[in-house]
């Protein structure tokens, strides 16, 4: 080997090692850097035993655990949004150490009708029955206060993270865009590193699935193929659509259009996606759509139940009459502004697009008959001829079939409510309704209102609570020539009959929302079953999140074993590259003194 052999070789020896030994510096100087990824100088015998050069610095990576973390950092933005919430939820449904709990409340006013039935003259008594009705409406209210500031909270931090979405697609734009500029022997380590956080922080608020191309750029697409969120020339944008979102836990029948949701949809560059989940979005929109808002949410299922128990108490109270009977009674109920439509074709649902503005408790109107008693007071009455009533029967028909029976005047109010009035000198009380049309009206109601927002109690019993019925007026059946039809009628102002089956709604089990089935749950017991699910759903988010926290741990942990930087594994390499160094050099050395004693021997 010649002395220009060994100097050429020693020389590059020398460049490798100081090209190395800058690689080490750099990974320590990168030790505590979030998203650094280990580097090392890539090297390379040349041809022909002519010593060593470095063909590259490369990152260590393993593509399936990047990939593995993506999908991690999705599902850990969901549960984490999901959790935020769900504390909140809990606390309002907490039925823990109060004594102001919807159960407490509901228990209540079980209670006080409990103390009416030995009793039912009492006006203390009364008062305190109108009392812990008031303070179950107002229960309920603050609940539904609760729920729906957590809807509205909701959805004012979709808009957040889309506007958040938006920046970091663009920002993963732009490193995209300088990976694919850069040339092949332009080191690119550090933009990629960016691109990767870009992508776990992108990950982190929308799930996405991500296609790494050839020439460095990722491709970014929305989870399940609903169009391109971000590649080296295109940042999507995510935008609120004037459209309102399909609501998720209402599938769709063949042939109809989706159920909507009250809350503006999203669009993916003009154009509206459906169904998004995972990330903080995904997580949002799950809590407003579906834990909170959707066909079993937890304000659904409050609303539920607080609808079946105004009914309840309103059905009893219809055909409810107080000591000294009624001149005239006004609904709490709107009939609405349709009164032409037949009932059970209105629209009474307050949520919807097309409500009629009709008492929602006029969807449970059957076919029946109304029977009113009539007299100068409660000792001396007439009975009615049964008022016949169906749902294909208009609101106004209605009020004219209650007007043609001759016993009590039926009007609609400015404030469209039913109002019954006695005759001039006379008293009257409801004998039946099995129809259930003054008890979906609130004729003689205790409570009022639409659903859990806005349940109220009679005004007129807050008012006067030496009103509320508390008996029943007994029928007489003495015709020989119609057996069973009722000729007449007593009212004893002792009767307990009514207060008697406020007080058995206690034990009474229902189908909660009103529908087919075998009535599986008392109203105390339905709502003890929400308050299982809440506590349900928030333990299985806990443990969820705990076990997505262990993965993504171990998944970390597993990066850095492969991907992160060892300092003594790098001060290994700074020792060794350094005898690597002074080694060259020595040799660089040695071969000048060679050099020299050839010269000095010519």
């Amino acid at each position: 080997m010649s002395i220009n052999s060994i100097l050429n070789i020693s020389d590059s020896a020398l460049s490798v090692a100081q090209s190395a030994l800058q690689t080490v510096s750099n990974n320590i100087a990168n030790v505590d850097t979030p998203g650094y990824t280990r580097q090392v100088s890539k090297l390379q015998s040349s041809s022909l035993g002519m010593g060593v050069q470095v063909t590259g610095i490369t990152q260590q990576l393993d593509p399936l655990l990047d990939r593995r973390e993506e999908l991690g950092t999705s599902e850990t933005g969901s549960l984490d949004a999901q959790s935020r919430y769900l504390t909140q939820v809990e606390q309002t449904f907490n039925e823990t150490g109060t004594n102001s709990g919807l159960s407490n409340q509901l228990d209540a006013l079980y209670t006080a009708a409990d103390n009416l039935v030995n009793n039912p003259t009492d006006p203390v008594g009364k008062g305190n029955l109108v009392t812990q009705a008031n303070g179950l409406a107002q229960q309920v209210q603050g609940m539904s206060s609760s729920l729906s500031g957590l809807l509205t909270q909701a959805d004012r931090e979709v808009d957040v993270t889309l506007t958040d979405v938006n920046t970091k697609l663009k920002v993963l734009q732009g490193l995209n865009a300088q990976i694919a500029a850069s040339g092949p022997n332009v080191d690119t380590s550090a933009l990629r590193d960016q691109q990767r956080q870009a992508v776990l922080e992108l990950g982190k608020k929308i799930n996405i699935q991500t296609l790494p191309m050839p020439n460095g750029v990722v491709q970014v697409m929305m989870a399940g193929g609903q169009g391109l969120l971000c590649d080296a020339v295109h940042a999507a944008t995510l935008a609120r659509s004037k459209n309102k979102a399909v609501d998720p836990t209402q599938p769709t029948a063949p042939g109809q259009p989706p159920v909507l949701t009250n809350f503006a949809g999203i669009t993916l560059d003009g154009k509206d996606v459906q169904n998004v989940q995972g990330g903080e979005l995904g997580g949002l929109l799950a809590v407003r759509d579906t834990l909170i808002n959707g066909k079993n949410g937890f304000l659904t299922q409050l609303n539920n139940l607080s609808n079946e128990i105004r009914f309840q108490f309103n059905a009893i109270g219809s055909t409810a009459v107080s000591q000294t009977m009624y001149t005239s009674q006004t609904g709490t109920a709107s009939m609405g502004n349709d009164f032409s439509t037949p009932v059970g074709q209105l629209v009474t649902d307050p949520t919807a697009a097309n409500y009629s503005g009709a008492a929602p408790d006029l969807s449970r109107v059957g076919s029946g008959q109304i029977v009113f008693a009539t007299g100068p007071d409660a000792t001396h009455l007439t009975v009615s001829a049964p008022i016949t009533v169906t749902n294909q029967m208009s609101l106004s028909s209605l009020v004219q079939a209650i007007n043609a029976s001759g016993s009590v005047t039926a009007s609609i109010t400015p404030g469209h409510q039913l109002c019954l009035q006695a005759p001039t000198g006379q008293v009257y009380g409801v004998v039946s309704d099995g129809s259930n049309l003054l008890a979906a009206l609130g004729v003689g109601g205790l409570f009022g209102g639409t659903g859990a927002q806005d349940m109220t109690v009679n005004a007129a019993l807050v008012s006067d609570p030496s009103t509320v019925g508390t008996g029943r007026i007994a029928t007489v059946a003495n015709d020989p020539a119609n057996p069973g039809q009722i000729t007449g009628a007593t009212f004893d102002d002792g009767s307990n009959q009514a207060v008697l089956a406020m007080s058995g709604l206690r034990t009474t089990k229902f189908v909660i929302p009103p529908g087919s089935g075998t009535p599986k749950a008392t109203l105390t017991g339905s709502y003890a079953a929400t308050v299982g699910d809440v506590g349900s759903v928030v333990s299985q988010n806990t443990q969820s999140m705990t076990a997505q926290t262990s993965a993504q741990s171990f998944l970390d942990s597993l990066r850095q074993s492969t991907s992160g930087v060892s300092l003594e594994e790098e001060l290994t390499d700074l020792l060794k590259y350094q005898r690597a160094f002074q080694a060259s050099s020595k040799m660089i050395s040695y071969a000048d003194q060679l050099m020299q004693s050839v010269v000095s021997m010519v």
